[in-house]
């Protein structure tokens, strides 16, 4: 179609009447996404026989594509939460790396574990080993819980197979394993930056306090070990480690092995299968069912994977209704009409997607409704804005996250989480850290654009 003044109009009305949807009148983002794609089809002037092939298209399209890896990707995540494997990967790392360094311990293990879990579930899963190590070193929580925090959030918006990343990246194209791979470097910057915020003089002055835990007394150098509350043996940390870095080794051999192998060679097909993100969760989800060792039992795994498809369920909906917008505004040719028009413009191309999805992200309170929307949003401009995929869902995913607010459920679940902190402490400990490091994560994006 072709695209003006009126159809950059309708795009922008689209958004808006989207954000004031699921953030003011509580529609659920599925519904507003699919209910707002119709409307703007119509407000586009598309064919009235036109409007639902598209939005249905779009809709089957995105889900084909990436649904499968959601599930494998959340199934991970949850049974690391039913095992206690998340608590494991704490205690390794902080052996790693040793009491004195608790904070960057916390840090790492946020990073880590937020990988495969969603980073609502990752901090309910982690506060209390934040809280039991500040009570047993006697280091204020602010410090422990914003470094984890700041992990939690960096991978929970950069690293496939988190869910969103991962659905941006399909919708946008974007190679996994180089997402991964630079995904690992924003995210870094991200949680060094939000981490060196909550343990600045200024918060520690602010926050002295240390948790306080019943039955956790101060550690002597001997014993510094968390366990699971009911005292169930945890499982073995190979088998944890293993879980999350096995698939996202499979995928990156792929992603680079292809560099180096000839398109005629017979090892490309297979590389490419082994690779291929959904076998490669798959590997993990198995390693995953085998981590404890106390409950292998079909009866046990049904109960996992039955809850890993409900916890599941709204991403690959939000992902398909997301596609479903998508493929409206790319059929509307706005896309191209708009990248024209940053192309006068003196701002590097780059930070278009930033600064979309920091908006959805200020204004929906939702990383991953920012990812999916961003991305949909971005997909037409692709063309006029001559980025890379996997640049242009680094910088998404950047600014995905920016400034997480009292919209945001994961704000309350942070404050909740931890013997309710006062909202005040919450803005301090989470939106401060998260709006700089989104700002340290695009900086980043912004030097890769240049090399890639």
């Amino acid at each position: 179609m072709e695209a003006g003044l009126g159809s950059l109009i309708v795009m922008i009305l689209s958004i808006v009447l989207l954000v004031f949807s699921i953030m003011k009148l509580k529609v659920h983002p599925v519904f507003a996404l699919i209910i707002v794609a119709v409307l703007a089809a119509f407000g586009f002037g598309f064919p009235i026989k036109d409007v639902f092939p598209t939005v249905t298209g779009g809709f089957g399209g995105t889900i084909g594509n990436i649904g499968i890896v959601i599930i494998l990707g959340c199934s991970i995540g949850v049974i690391l939460e039913e095992t206690g494997g998340a608590m494991v990967l704490a205690n390794t790392i902080l052996k790693w790396v040793g009491r004195k360094n608790s904070k960057l311990a916390m840090a790492l293990t946020g990073y880590l574990v937020s990988i495969p879990v969603f980073s609502d579930s990752a901090i309910v899963i982690m506060s209390p080993v934040a809280r039991a190590l500040s009570a047993r070193g006697g280091i204020p929580l602010v410090a422990l819980l914003g470094a984890l925090n700041a992990g939690i959030m960096a991978t929970h918006t950069m690293v496939p197979p988190t869910p969103g990343p991962i659905a941006a990246a399909g919708t946008l194209g974007a190679d996994l394993g180089f997402m991964i791979v630079l995904g690992l470097i924003t995210s870094a910057a991200y949680t060094f930056v939000g981490s060196a915020w909550c343990n600045s003089k200024y918060m520690l002055n602010k926050y002295p306090e240390p948790a306080v835990m019943e039955n956790v007394d101060l550690a002597d150098d001997s014993n510094f070990e968390l366990s699971n509350p009911d005292g169930r043996p945890l499982p073995h940390a190979g088998m944890a480690f293993a879980s999350i870095l096995v698939p996202v080794l499979l995928i990156c051999i792929n992603s680079f092995g292809t560099l180096f192998i000839e398109a005629e060679s017979a090892a490309k097909p297979i590389l490419g299968f082994i690779g291929h993100p959904i076998f490669a969760l798959f590997v993990g989800v198995v390693i995953a069912l085998f981590m404890d060792k106390e409950n292998i039992s079909l009866t046990v795994w049904q109960k996992w994977l039955n809850i890993s498809v409900e916890k599941s369920g709204f991403i690959i909906l939000a992902t398909g209704a997301a596609g479903a917008f998508g493929a409206v505004l790319r059929a509307s040719g706005v896309g191209t009409y708009l990248g024209d028009l940053i192309a006068t413009t003196a701002l590097p191309a780059v930070f278009i997607p930033f600064l979309v999805s920091l908006l959805l992200s200020v204004a929906n309170g939702s990383a991953t409704v920012s990812l999916l929307t961003g991305s949909a949003i971005i997909l037409p401009l692709m063309p006029s804005l001559g980025l890379s995929p996997v640049i242009a869902t680094l910088a998404i995913a950047a600014g995905s996250s920016f400034f997480y607010h009292a919209n945001a459920s994961h704000f309350w679940v942070v404050l909740k989480s931890n013997g309710d902190l006062p909202m005040r402490q919450g803005f301090d400990v989470v939106s401060i850290p998260t709006a700089l490091g989104s700002l340290a994560a695009m900086a980043v994006v912004f030097v890769m654009s240049f090399f890639f």
